[in-house]
C-alpha cells in the first residue's frame, strides 16, 4: 500500500535510524493541522526515556536529517518536541495520480489471504421486517463491503428466525381464526394480524400460551400437517423478504434459518454433556458461565426443546467445520449482549471453534418528530419508513429537478429515498441508538445522503464536460503549485486507506460516511473558489482534482451501499 502517511513514515523513520541506530522505537505519523504542516510525529517524546535526550534535542537532530530529504518543503518542531513536515506539490500531485489511477491498490489489501463470516440482518418468518432489524441489515451489508474492498474473503450469512415457540403460537392462531384463502393474498401482513391476535386473546385465556407451545412442540417432533403449514409459512415470508432486500441492494451468500440448525443440535448437546460442562437444574440442561454473577446459559429446555443459544452454538459449530474462518461476526441490537457472552463462552468450552467471535451491536431507532407510528402490532415497519421516505423525497427533492420524464423521477426517488435511508443510520455511531429526523436526512445541505449525491453530480458533470476537452490527464504535465483550498482536498482525499482502515478496526462504517460528507464539504469549498473549466481552457490540475474526488467517493459509496445519481 503506496500513500503519502507511509511515505512519510518511511521517510522518518530511516532519519531516525541513520542518527540513533537500532532502537525500539517506532515512528508514528499523523495527519495535522494545515496551519502547522500536513503531517506531525511525536517520535522525539516517546523516545525520549530510551535515548535520554530532551524531546527538542532528538527532534532537532532528526530534523537535521530531514532536511536533506527532497520530499519535504517545510519542516519545523513544535514545543515540546513534535516535528512538523509540508510535502513539495509535486510529491502531493504524484500521489494524486496515483489515487486517481488505482484508488483500489491506494486503499490497500490487507485482508488478503484471510476469511471471515459475517451475520446480519435476521428478520422473523411470518412476520414483516421492522426498524430494527434494518439496522441490522444495512450496518451488516456495509461492514461486508467494506472488508470485501479491504481483500478479505467474506462469507455472508443471514440466521433467519424459522423456529421457536411464537411458530407454535401463529400455527395455532392460524388454524383458530385463519382463512386460507385471504391468508394468501397478503401471506405476511395477514400472518402478523393473526398473530397479534393471538396476543390479544392471550391476555384473557392463560391456555392459548399452552395451546402455542403444544404446536411447537409438534413442529418438533415431525408432525406432518404443522411441518408443512410451517413451510408454506417460510416461503411466504422468503419472497416477500428478498423482495425488500433487492429493494435496499443488500445480498446475501447464504441465509441460513434456524431450522437448518435442527438436526445438529443433538450433536451439541451430547459434546456438552461428554465434557461435563452441560448439567441438570430444575429439570432443563444448562451451562454454568465462568462470572457467578451471570445466569446460567439455558441449553435445552425442561420439555425438551431447543433455545436460540443452542441454534446459535450449532451455527458456530457449521461454520467452522464448513469455512474456518479467522473471524466471526454478528451483527445484533445490544439488547443481546448477554445472550451472546453466553454463546461465546460456551462454544469456547466446547472447543467449537478457533475463529474469533465478535459482537457487532447497535442501538435502537428512534423518530425525532414521532411521524412513524406503529400501525401493525408494535413495530414499525420497514415497508412504511421506505414509503413515506419515497413521499417526502419525490415532494421536497425531485419535483424541483427539471426535464426529467416520468420514469427518470420515479427512479431517481427510488435511489435518493433508499440511499438517505441508509446513509442517516451508517453516518451515526452504531452503539448510539439511531435518530431518524425527516429534515435532517432530506436536506440539500449537511450531513445527509441527498447533499452527497448532488455533490456526486457536480463532480461527474464537470468530468464529462473536461472529457469532451482533454482527452488524459497526467500528474507530470500539470502545475506544479497549490494553493490552500487545492492543498486541502488533496490531503483529504489522501486519507482514504486510513478511514478504511479505521472502519475495519472498528466496524464503524460512520467512519467512512463521514469522511465521505468531509470530502464533499472540502470539494464544495474548492470548487466554489477554483474554476475547472474557463473559456481560456481546462485546469489539469483542478480536473485531477475533481476526477480523482470521484473516484474516492465512488469507493465510498460502494461500501457504503448508496448509489451515485448521474443528475439530479
Amino acid at each position: 500500500m503506496n500513500t503519502l502517511k507511509s511515505l512519510v513514515q518511511a521517510i522518518i523513520q530511516e532519519a531516525f535510524t541513520e542518527e540513533y541506530g537500532s532502537s525500539d522505537s517506532t515512528v508514528q505519523v499523523e495527519y495535522c493541522d494545515l496551519s502547522f504542516g500536513h503531517f506531525t510525529t511525536n517520535i522525539a517524546l516517546t523516545s525520549t526515556k530510551e535515548l535520554q535526550e530532551s524531546p527538542s534535542e532528538i527532534a532537532q537532530k532528526i530534523i537535521a536529517r530531514l532536511d536533506k530529504k527532497a520530499e519535504f518543503s517545510h519542516i519545523e518542531m513544535q514545543l515540546p518536541g513534535f516535528i512538523n513536515v509540508r510535502l513539495k506539490p509535486e510529491v502531493l500531485l504524484s500521489h494524486l495520480q496515483q489515487i486517481y489511477d488505482d484508488i483500489d491498490g491506494v486503499v490497500g489489501k490487507p485482508g488478503e489471504g484471510k476469511k471471515m463470516i459475517i451475520d446480519y440482518s435476521h428478520p422473523n418468518i411470518g412476520k414483516p421486517m421492522g426498524v430494527h432489524h434494518l439496522l441490522s441489515t444495512v450496518i451488516g451489508d456495509s461492514i461486508k463491503k467494506v472488508y470485501l474492498q479491504l481483500g478479505y474473503e467474506v462469507i455472508a450469512d443471514n440466521f433467519v428466525g424459522d423456529l421457536g415457540t411464537q411458530f407454535g403460537k401463529l400455527i395455532h392462531a392460524v388454524k383458530t381464526w385463519g382463512d386460507m384463502a385471504t391468508i394468501e393474498k397478503n401471506p405476511v401482513s395477514e400472518l402478523l394480524k393473526l398473530y397479534v391476535h393471538f396476543h390479544i386473546e392471550a391476555e384473557n385465556d392463560d391456555s392459548l400460551d399452552e395451546a402455542g407451545r403444544a404446536e411447537y412442540k409438534k413442529i418438533e417432533d415431525g408432525d406432518p400437517e404443522n411441518r408443512a403449514l410451517l413451510k408454506k409459512i417460510q416461503a411466504w415470508s422468503m419472497a416477500e423478504m428478498l423482495a425488500l432486500y433487492d429493494e435496499l441492494g443488500v445480498s446475501f451468500d447464504y441465509m441460513h434459518g434456524e431450522s437448518f440448525y435442527e438436526d445438529k443440535l443433538t450433536g451439541i448437546i451430547d459434546l456438552g454433556k461428554k465434557k461435563q460442562i452441560f448439567t441438570e437444574s430444575q429439570g432443563a440442561l444448562v451451562c454454568m458461565l465462568d462470572n457467578s454473577d451471570e445466569p446460567p446459559a439455558i441449553i435445552q429446555k425442561k420439555d425438551g426443546t431447543s433455545l436460540y443459544l443452542t441454534r446459535d452454538l450449532a451455527r458456530i459449530e457449521f461454520w467452522e467445520q464448513t469455512w474456518h474462518p479467522q473471524l466471526m461476526i454478528n451483527v445484533v441490537d445490544v439488547a443481546q449482549n448477554l445472550q451472546l457472552r453466553q454463546v461465546y463462552e460456551v462454544s469456547h468450552k466446547l472447543g467449537l471453534t478457533t475463529a474469533k467471535n465478535i459482537h457487532v451491536s447497535f442501538g435502537r431507532m428512534q423518530f425525532k418528530d414521532g411521524s412513524m407510528s406503529t400501525r401493525k402490532g408494535n413495530i414499525i415497519l420497514v415497508e412504511d419508513v421506505i414509503a413515506e421516505t419515497k413521499r417526502r423525497v419525490r415532494d421536497q427533492i425531485v419535483s424541483l429537478s427539471k426535464d426529467l420524464s416520468q420514469s427518470q423521477e420515479d427512479e431517481l426517488t427510488d435511489l435518493l429515498a433508499i440511499n438517505a435511508i441508509k446513509y442517516n443510520i451508517l453516518r451515526q455511531n452504531r452503539q448510539s441508538n439511531i435518530t431518524f429526523d425527516w429534515d435532517s436526512i432530506l436536506s440539500l445541505e449537511g450531513n445527509s445522503a441527498p447533499y452527497l449525491a448532488y455533490t456526486s453530480v457536480r463532480i461527474q458533470a464537470i468530468k464529462r464536460l473536461a472529457d469532451e476537452k482533454v482527452s488524459s490527464v497526467n500528474a507530470n504535465d500539470l502545475e506544479k503549485s497549490l494553493d490552500a483550498e487545492e492543498t486541502e482536498l488533496l490531503l483529504q482525499l489522501s486519507r482514504v486507506d486510513t478511514v478504511f482502515l479505521l472502519a475495519e478496526k472498528n466496524f464503524q462504517p460512520s467512519d467512512i460516511a463521514n469522511y465521505c460528507y468531509e470530502l464533499c464539504r472540502i470539494y464544495n469549498g474548492f470548487y466554489h473558489r477554483h474554476p475547472i473549466i474557463t473559456d481560456s481552457g481546462v485546469s489539469q490540475k483542478r480536473l485531477l482534482l475533481n476526477n480523482a474526488s470521484l473516484r474516492v467517493l465512488e469507493r465510498c459509496f460502494s461500501v457504503l451501499g448508496l448509489k451515485m445519481p448521474e443528475k439530479m
